[in-house]
């Protein structure tokens, strides 16, 4: 469990409360005597309640929230504005108190944004968007637990090899952790663990981002003399290894 993660909401949400004095704006009154939540003043189609202009945004305590919007939330009219998984229950939902693990953002244009669990947020919004969305991030996680115990890792000395999408891979140990090469293109980055860098490997090649910077580094080269493109990359010649796949 990598643990506690905070989101773009709880980043927004700190910062409008700090910059209103880390006080409800109509009763004045402050944590811990209240709870403090984030009112949007107008709906805009297409913003994440995390993207508003402070201007449109305030302050208030949990009742005068719910003043400012009736008793009761309403039943109708939510629209599904976005996930966050805390790593652990550490979340409330909202609407029911149930302790979350998994938060889902809903967004009303009269009452503003819950967060809420995946009973609440598939009955508020009449859909099946929260449940859908964890059956994803479940296929997703089984095809990167396959990916990264896949027999078809090879390791040699102290070297991992392995052949995905047509993209040759090589993790390198050294001396300060682990160093992903793709095609012969070796990275920046570091790895604490193997396990890290095969979970790098799987997240860049499952989400296509892998093919599409490699294609450029492809599309540059053709452009460019080996010096301007060791100077813009600093790629150093690194001798081809055979397909272990």
């Amino acid at each position: 469990m990598k643990g506690y993660r905070t989101s773009k909401w709880d980043e927004f949400r700190a910062e409008v409360i700090e910059l209103d004095g880390h006080a409800c704006r109509i009763c004045k009154r402050a944590e811990p005597d209240v709870v403090l939540q984030v009112h949007h003043k107008r709906y805009i189609p297409g913003k994440q309640p995390w993207e508003y202009a402070y201007a449109d945004c305030e302050t208030l305590c949990k009742g005068c929230h719910a003043g400012e919007h009736g008793i009761t939330p309403p039943k109708y009219g939510w629209k599904y504005a976005g996930h966050d998984d805390l790593g652990g229950l550490y979340g409330d939902c909202d609407l029911c108190g149930s302790s979350l693990r998994h938060r889902f953002f809903v967004h009303h244009k009269s009452w503003g944004t819950m967060q809420v669990g995946t009973y609440c947020c598939n009955a508020l919004t009449d859909t099946e968007a929260a449940s859908n969305h964890l059956e994803s991030r479940k296929k997703y996680d089984d095809r990167k637990g396959r990916f990264i115990k896949s027999a078809r890792w090879e390791v040699i000395g102290n070297n991992h090899f392995i052949k995905q999408k047509k993209i040759q891979i090589r993790i390198a140990s050294t001396s300060s952790g682990y160093r992903i090469s793709m095609n012969n293109y070796p990275g920046k980055q570091e790895f604490g663990s193997i396990e890290e860098a095969k979970t790098k490997v799987f997240e860049v090649i499952d989400s296509g981002k892998a093919e599409e910077f490699l294609a450029l580094l492809v599309r540059t080269k053709k452009r460019c003399t080996p010096y301007e493109l060791k100077s813009r990359f600093r790629i150093k010649h690194k001798p081809r290894y055979e397909d272990t796949s």
